[in-house]
């Protein structure tokens, strides 16, 4: 038998020298010694092997010097971010310039800075484009002696350490610690946001075993429905991946604090793009940093910790997790974002062109609604914006309304808004009295009702059938709407049937209308116990006074 030797092997006869890179070189070298006679083969292995030593120890020099240099200088770096993280004063920004925000905005701003150029940089590394980083380059070439024959695998590592530089500024703006007694030359702490688990507790349920019951009650006494119930559970399958299924008393604050920072990486559309589908959250987080896309709102953060704060609320009161409810205590800043701007509403000229388009002057026909014709089809299509436009009304309110939901009294007609026999509202201050309109019924909203819904329990709106997560008659309308506003040229985001009910909110502030008749109108709760009982005794006839001070001269219809 032939001696053995790990780095020779024989294949059809024909030996070959074979060797894998020592770390951190990658790969393995490996080519034929074209002979099938052993000792030849030894011979001629010995010469490589000693020679690709040589080579490896050189590159493992200049690999070793290379490292040291962007060590010291990334130690130097951090320094100097610690150092300015610390003399910068709150509500300042350490790299937003000209940002004018809310103090508490500023932590945000400079998030959006640090991703930013995470992004670019690693754009940078995947073309291999030392562009950007010439002269950061140069004079850590020329302060070190490295020649010019190096600047590409140079650059490259100069480039990743600016990458880790940024990654490590975004972690310390995010949630710290600063590491101040860390010293020179010990290992940068990661950018992951991946949270460290807590011990667990041998006396505590897990997470998922308690949400069993918990979900269940929720459905049980009506508090979650549809959609509420769709988008808790997915909070709380969304916390469990990426904090981990723990026993219930393990959860604390920084478990909590992981999950807001990876929520606020996360896209907008994290769950619908392909690319995404299967990763981790924190690993959707990392792929998509420096990307130029929508990121979760703070009002949906603001959900998902609701329902966090909710569950955590109910293991206190059964006993089953002690201390401070650790999703409670958060800040969620908006910033600069549309929703503290005011949602738009309809008025003036896109007013006047949405109610002179083709579903209100004339239509070619029922299925051709955006082309101008000489049919007005006086159904869902009809009704429902005039309806929001004069009523302020939340579209499910209108879209799941029966006969006897039309009701009069004392010579005022009026909506009666309920949740009786299945319908849907969004909270007890939504069941009111809504007096209709005199210009609706001038426009014959009474005799529509009359032979479209003859019987007490026919719907006002036949043609509209449960759809959707929370399986509501306006779900298809919705849908119909944005595409008929594309059609006629008016879509534009945020102007949408919600806009209506912030007209009408508009207008009767704007008539001098009380708050709380105001409340009573649209469904808004009282702030206090006293003024949500006095809102259910408004005589109709003040509401009625209320409503007729709604009116929109731009919208002219039937010659009205």
């Amino acid at each position: 038998m032939l001696p053995q030797r790990s780095h020779i092997t024989k294949k059809r006869g024909v030996f070959y020298f074979r060797r894998r890179l020592p770390v951190p070189l990658n790969g393995e070298v490996a080519l034929s010694l074209r002979t099938r006679n052993f000792r030849e083969a030894e011979f001629l292995a010995a010469a490589l092997n000693a020679r690709l030593r040589a080579c490896v120890d050189e590159q493992m020099t200049d690999y070793a010097k290379i490292t040291a240099i962007l060590r010291d200088e990334l130690d130097r770096r951090n320094q100097d971010v610690r150092t300015e993280i610390i003399q910068t004063p709150f509500g300042q920004p350490i790299l937003a310039t000209g940002y004018a925000g809310v103090p508490e905005g500023a932590v945000y701003a400079d998030l959006e800075v640090c991703d930013e150029q995470i992004g670019e940089l690693r754009s940078q590394i995947s073309r291999r484009d030392l562009s950007q980083a010439d002269t950061i380059i140069r004079e850590l070439m020329a302060k070190h002696g490295i020649p010019q024959e190096d600047f590409q695998p140079f650059g490259l590592a100069c480039l990743d350490m600016l990458l880790t530089n940024t990654q490590q500024l975004r972690d310390w703006i995010s949630s710290g610690p600063l590491g101040l007694a860390a010293m020179p030359g010990d290992p940068a702490p990661g950018a992951s946001v991946m949270p460290t688990p807590a011990p667990p507790s041998a006396s505590s349920p897990k997470l998922s075993t308690v949400l069993v019951g918990f979900i269940d009650l929720m459905k049980s006494t009506g508090e979650w429905k549809g959609q509420t119930e769709a988008q808790n559970t997915t909070t709380y399958a969304m916390f469990m991946q990426h904090c981990g299924d723990q026993p219930v008393q393990s959860y604390t604050r920084k478990d909590c604090a992981a999950f807001f920072d990876v929520l606020r990486a996360l896209p907008a559309l994290y769950a619908k793009k392909a690319e995404w589908r299967g990763m981790t959250l924190a690993q959707i987080a990392e792929m998509s940093r420096g990307l130029k896309v929508d990121r979760l709102s703070m009002k949906t953060i603001k959900r998902h910790f609701s329902a966090l704060g909710r569950l955590f609320d109910y293991l206190k009161k059964r006993g089953e997790y002690e201390g401070e409810n650790p999703a409670h205590g958060h800040d969620f800043p908006s910033g600069k974002t549309r929703a503290n701007q005011g949602r738009k509403m309809w008025e003036g000229e896109k007013l006047t062109a949405l109610f002179a388009s083709p579903v209100w002057t004339g239509c070619a026909s029922a299925s051709r609604r955006s082309t101008p014709g000489t049919m007005i089809i006086k159904d869902e299509k009809y009704w429902l914006p005039l309806l929001g436009l004069y009523h302020g009304n939340r579209l499910e309110e209108f879209a799941q309304l029966i006969r006897s939901d039309v009701r009069g009294e004392n010579g005022i007609w009026y909506f009666d808004i309920n949740d009786a026999d299945g319908k849907q509202i969004k909270n007890t201050q939504s069941a009111r009295r809504v007096p209709i309109h005199p210009k609706i019924i001038a426009l014959g909203f009474l005799d529509y009702v009359r032979a479209t819904a003859p019987k007490d329990a026919d719907r006002l709106f036949p043609n509209l059938i449960p759809g959707g997560a929370d399986e509501k008659y306006g779900h298809a309308f919705t849908k119909w709407f944005s595409r008929y506003r594309k059609e006629i040229g008016l879509y534009e985001k945020g102007l949408d049937y919600h806009s209506f009910r912030h007209g009408v909110t508009t207008k009767l502030f704007g008539a001098g209308v009380e708050k709380v008749v105001v409340d009573a109108l649209t469904g808004h709760e009282g702030a206090g116990i006293s003024e949500k009982v006095y809102l259910k005794q408004l005589p109709l006839e003040t509401l009625y006074a209320a409503i007729c001070k709604v009116e929109w001269p731009e919208v002219l219809l039937d010659g009205r």
